[in-house]
């Protein structure tokens, strides 16, 4: 059903890497990825572990704890390990805005975007157009903030 309707791949947050394989198996039998996080608390060795065999790109997670709050660990050293494995893309998640974007694009391919969004959507003030309005700016912004 996912394939026929246009998916390309599931994040599973807070599945681990050991219990990940039977959904591997079976989702990449339907020629689909599963992405894989990288953490910046992982070491060296967890990160080959993880990047063995990712699919699509590599989700970094830009710190430890819940997606839209808190500070950006230092990524550069986690970075450097994931290069040093894989030349599968970087994505770094987790409190990207148009506050946050451009530094946290620093040395990845591209950045997620979440709850900046979910944000805009759970805006009861704002009406259906207003909220498309306000995420296509908003996202906009982000765009230009990497780009300059």
């Amino acid at each position: 059903e996912a394939t026929k309707s246009g998916v390309n791949g599931f994040i599973i947050p807070d599945l681990p890497l050991e219990e990940a394989q039977p959904y591997k198996k079976i989702i990449k039998e339907h020629d689909l990825a599963l992405i894989d996080f990288v953490a910046p608390t992982d070491s060296a060795e967890r990160i080959r572990e993880l990047v063995s065999d990712a699919d699509k790109f590599i989700y970094l997670v830009a710190y430890a704890g819940i997606t839209g709050a808190g500070k950006s660990e230092s990524l550069e050293h986690v970075i450097e390990n994931i290069r040093a494995v894989t030349k599968t893309p970087i994505y770094v998640g987790f409190g990207v805005d148009e506050n946050t974007a451009q530094e946290k694009a620093k040395g990845v391919d591209g950045v997620i975007v979440g709850s900046a969004f979910v944000k805009v959507l759970l805006d009861d003030s704002l009406s259906n157009r207003k909220k498309i309005e306000k995420i296509s700016q908003l996202a906009k912004e982000i765009k230009e903030k990497i780009n300059s």
